[in-house]
């Protein structure tokens, strides 16, 4: 899918859930606003059903599932999944993003695992969204529990900042699930992982931030050339587990 003035796939909030989008190629979205991306979900109106368990009606649903889809976040895409407006129940894997990362806007309970975000800091789109994980406006009981990020690989190529998580605070974490991640930054620069410290905003080496007890098995390497990346993506969209 490709030359789209909007997003080229909009979930209107997930209604029951259990939907799969899976095996697209899409690119030069969004190119007639300045907001959303190739993919393009919300959640928000809530549904009484009984999704989840016969004969039980809540408000929880399925997961809904994204996967082994190539997204560019070209022209004015922000992101290449935009998350928006309170998305949740998604399990977003093996998908080969590139110009973009991850984002949750008010939503919760989201897992990506085994994604490959490529130069996740060079996009047209604003919002701070040029990072490997943006979490906006997490707030206990409202937005941004079970958000999960794991086993992933996110290269960038002129930053050294992988996330974007507002409001963290050592003294009191409310921040996503993060363990045994690949992160690649440029030659001659240093990771900084952004949050405050005794109430001022610090950088922070990978092992200070390991010491919270986030990213571990996390790693940090200089960023391969643009071969190596293509042949992971290669690799990755055969698999099929």
């Amino acid at each position: 899918m490709f030359n789209i003035p909007r997003a080229a796939i909009n979930v209107n909030d997930g209604f029951y859930g259990n939907h799969t989008l899976s095996w697209n190629v899409i690119f030069n979205t969004v190119r007639e606003t300045s907001d959303n991306g190739p993919i393009n979900s919300w959640d928000r109106q809530p549904f009484l059903t009984d999704a989840v368990q016969s004969g039980l009606p809540s408000l929880w649903q399925h997961k809904s599932y994204i996967h082994h889809n190539t997204l560019f976040n070209n022209y004015r895409s922000v992101w290449p999944i935009d998350h928006d407006d309170g998305s949740c129940f998604y399990e977003d894997s093996y998908n080969f993003q590139v110009y973009g990362g991850k984002k949750n806007y008010l939503g919760h309970s989201k897992t990506d695992h085994h994604e490959i975000y490529v130069y996740s800091d060079v996009n047209q789109g604003g919002f701070g969204s040029n990072m490997c994980l943006c979490d906006y406006a997490p707030s206990r009981g409202s937005s941004g529990w079970n958000e999960t990020w794991i086993n992933n690989t996110c290269v960038l190529y002129q930053s050294s900042i992988p996330y974007n998580i507002e409001r963290c605070d050592t003294a009191d974490l409310f921040v996503p699930y993060l363990v045994s991640n690949k992160i690649y930054i440029p030659s001659e620069t240093q990771v900084a992982f952004i949050c405050k410290v005794n109430g001022s905003s610090a950088r922070l080496t990978l092992d200070q931030w390991n010491s919270y007890g986030l990213d571990i098995g996390t790693s940090v390497r200089t960023a391969p050339d643009i071969q190596t990346i293509i042949e992971w993506g290669r690799e990755m969209l055969q698999r099929t587990e």
